[in-house]
């Protein structure tokens, strides 16, 4: 859904690789997520290993290692154990030395981003959820600005952590991949995203055995709702 291009490149002996080529509108993120992917890897967490890094004008790529697994509702263990191993695996994530992280994720940094998406004309209202139609990127904004959480909970994030981009391995190990937006931010980043690919892939049900295994039983509705607002934006 970006400015790049990815190919999944086969190898019959040993694991696939990916490759993502972006052109001039996509260099940027692809410095960012070559950045924060590396450095998660650093940290111990479980996403691509970068083979290398290549840019000349006009152009870019980055050549991945694949990340062993399935996204979460493909996976053949049962419901609860996926629940479960999707919890530790996200709260593992958000656990990592917040102030050695070096990226800004923050309601700020992400307001002023979203400004920059919708001055830019890059928000799509078509694919604002269905409490949103009929609304402009512009209203959201200001709501998101009336609304903005007084406490920020800042852990390091994903930032963008939906099934898409979560994989669970046969072990119950949790991976994660385009890892361009992670940072300091609100666990409530995640936590939306998760919830919310819960609640359309297995059900409102599963919702609170999550918050339990993750260890945040009282999901705030009011953060949830604010931060689901806020990634309609991106």
């Amino acid at each position: 859904m970006g400015d790049a291009a990815l190919f999944r490149l086969q190898r019959p002996s040993s694991g696939n690789l990916y490759l993502k080529v972006a052109g001039t509108a996509g260099l940027p993120a692809l410095r960012t997520e070559a950045e924060r992917t590396r450095w998660l890897s650093a940290m111990g967490a479980c996403v691509p290993e970068i083979l290398k890094a290549h840019e000349k004008p006009g152009t870019g790529a980055l050549l991945m290692t694949a990340v062993p697994g399935v996204h979460p509702q493909n996976a053949e263990q049962p419901r609860e154990q996926v629940i479960r191993d999707l919890a530790q695996g996200l709260r593992k994530l958000h656990a990592l030395p917040v102030a050695a992280c070096p990226f800004d994720e923050t309601v700020a940094a992400r307001l002023a981003r979203a400004q920059k998406m919708i001055e830019e004309g890059r928000v799509e209202p078509e694919q604002f959820a269905e409490r949103n139609t009929g609304l402009t990127p512009e209203a959201i904004y200001r709501r998101l600005l009336q609304q903005t959480p007084a406490h920020e909970d800042i852990v390091v994030i994903h930032g963008d952590a939906k099934f898409d981009n979560i994989l669970i391995d046969d072990d119950g190990r949790v991976g994660f991949v385009d890892c361009g937006h992670a940072g300091k931010g609100d666990r409530y980043v995640d936590l939306e995203a998760v919830v919310s690919d819960i609640e359309e892939h297995f059900g409102q049900n599963w919702i609170a055995p999550f918050a339990r295994f993750y260890g945040e039983p009282r999901l705030d509705a009011k953060k949830l709702r604010f931060f689901g607002d806020l990634y309609e934006l991106f």
